[in-house]
């Protein structure tokens, strides 16, 4: 990251004015921690295009719909999660991670602690205003002892976290600490933490005058400001100069509200990043072994086209339900497996109730020889229904022309409907060949493989092999080549 000599900065190119005037309180630190940021950004000569804003939900979280970069708001306490996986696609974008007290170490602080852990290369500013600003003033994780919130009229009994100490004992390898006070000093930890490859942790004291200074009478913006100066001892000209090895919560007496603190520069070492780390990996990995060309099915054998006798293109989108206990999630992960086995790409997803047996239970599997976007479909292009339940729940999914496989003993199918239909004695040929009704799913899954094509009828042999379901590879493949048999005779 270079940095180029700054022209004066105009606020106004980097704000969304559209989205203006911002609904931040009167008094609130976090206006000042916005123009902080905007402020080191220009320092640094970043392009709008090149850096990306990830935050949650708080107030402070409201930044990123202020700010003219790209940016992702997402769900509560997980900006890092989604920053993660941004910044491990796209290692060339500088990811900003904004987030609360409230977002970053209550609701969300099993991910700060694991950022921090695999030093991933994001800088994450976490905005400690002690309170929970935006639902009413609640406490906080960081809510010093004896304050009051508006859960705690008493004042709060429990300690408060100390953010930078939970980052640093996580692995952090950059810890500094900022004020609203000082907001130049908070430019240069910014510019500091952003430059820093890995990652890098700031917490900014940032106040709530509405909520944490009414209900403990520390008055307005500009006295929160005024203590928070009183409380707090720079570290970081020390530590440039090698005089002073950091300690963090300096006990020392105080008159103030907060409790005293050590500010600036708090940690710095440099250890590989987990992008770094993982394309090391990559690079010493021997290459991955070419997938093998898929053959279609020959015209005229099983699986060659759909039970409508039109051949699948593009992904195919099956939807297996039925009753827990059945082995719908299995015969799922068999199509799954078989369809990768094949050289295909694919997904599976499932649901089912709480009760072991007899409750709802579905699987759903995509396979594709392109990317699969999503895991789960709105429309499928086949269903296969073993109770009832099942087929009036999902019927309405099934594409027009689809393939709809039900148990014929247990579903009953009215005339006319759009689809290749096939009611099959799916359960009944459990019985009659393994002598038990356990197994129906795998006469199924060998109806769905052989009428949808979805996968060659051999790569779902070698799934089953595999997996070795009921404990016998041979009772198994039996089931399903039962159940393949069963449709062909009714194609």
């Amino acid at each position: 990251m270079s940095m180029v000599a700054p022209e004066q900065i105009d606020y106004r190119q980097y704000l969304r004015l559209d989205m203006m005037p911002h609904i931040l309180c009167p008094g609130c630190g976090h206006g000042i921690v916005l123009k902080a940021i905007l402020r080191a950004i220009h320092r640094l000569g970043l392009r709008q295009d090149e850096v990306v804003f990830v935050s949650g939900i708080g107030c402070s979280s409201r930044i990123v719909g202020y700010v003219d970069f790209c940016t992702l708001h997402t769900t509560h306490g997980r900006p890092l999660t989604f920053a993660t996986g941004l910044k491990l696609a796209r290692p060339e974008l500088t990811v900003i991670v904004i987030t609360g007290d409230g977002d970053g170490l209550a609701i969300g602080g099993n991910h700060l602690i694991h950022a921090a852990r695999r030093n991933v290369d994001l800088t994450c500013l976490l905005l400690n205003n002690a309170v929970y600003g935006m639902t009413g003033g609640q406490g906080a994780p960081t809510t010093p002892e004896g304050m009051r919130s508006s859960i705690t009229p008493g004042g709060a009994i429990e300690p408060a976290f100390d953010a930078c100490r939970l980052a640093l004992g996580a692995g952090a390898s950059f810890v500094a600490r900022g004020l609203t006070a000082q907001p130049l000093q908070l430019d240069d930890l910014i510019v500091q933490a952003m430059q820093h490859r890995g990652f890098s942790f700031l917490e900014v004291a940032s106040d709530c005058p509405e909520f944490f200074g009414r209900y403990n009478d520390l008055g307005r913006g500009p006295e929160m400001l005024q203590a928070q100066r009183s409380h707090v001892q720079w570290l970081g000209a020390k530590l440039t100069d090698k005089s002073f090895v950091p300690g963090l919560g300096l006990d020392v007496p105080h008159g103030g509200a907060a409790p005293a603190f050590d500010a600036g520069v708090l940690h710095r070492e440099e250890r590989p990043d987990l992008g770094a780390l993982l394309a090391r990996r990559a690079a010493a990995s021997p290459p991955r072994a070419r997938r093998p060309e898929i053959v279609p099915p020959a015209a005229g054998t099983a699986g060659a086209t759909a039970g409508n006798g039109s051949s699948f293109a593009g992904p195919v989108r099956i939807r297996l339900a039925g009753a827990g206990g059945q082995g719908i999630v299995l015969a799922g992960l068999l199509l799954a497996e078989a369809a990768v086995a094949a050289g295909r790409n694919a997904t599976h997803a499932q649901a089912y109730g709480p009760e072991s047996r007899g409750g709802a239970s579905k699987a759903e599997v995509i396979i594709s020889d392109g990317e699969i976007e999503f895991p789960c479909a709105d429309r499928v292009d086949a269903l296969v229904a073993l109770t009832r339940v099942a087929c009036d729940r999902y019927l309405s999914l099934l594409e027009p022309g689809g393939t709809l496989v039900v148990d014929g003993d247990e579903v009953p199918l009215a005339e006319g409907m759009d689809f290749a239909c096939h009611a099959l004695p799916i359960t009944a040929t459990a019985q009659r060949v393994l002598g038990t009704a356990m197994g129906a799913n795998l006469v199924a899954l060998g109806a769905i493989v052989a009428l949808t094509g979805a996968v060659p009828l051999e790569a779902a042999e070698r799934a089953i092999a595999v997996r070795r379901p009921g404990g016998s590879i041979e009772r198994a493949l039996r089931a399903f080549r039962a159940g393949s048999g069963l449709a062909l005779r009714h194609r």
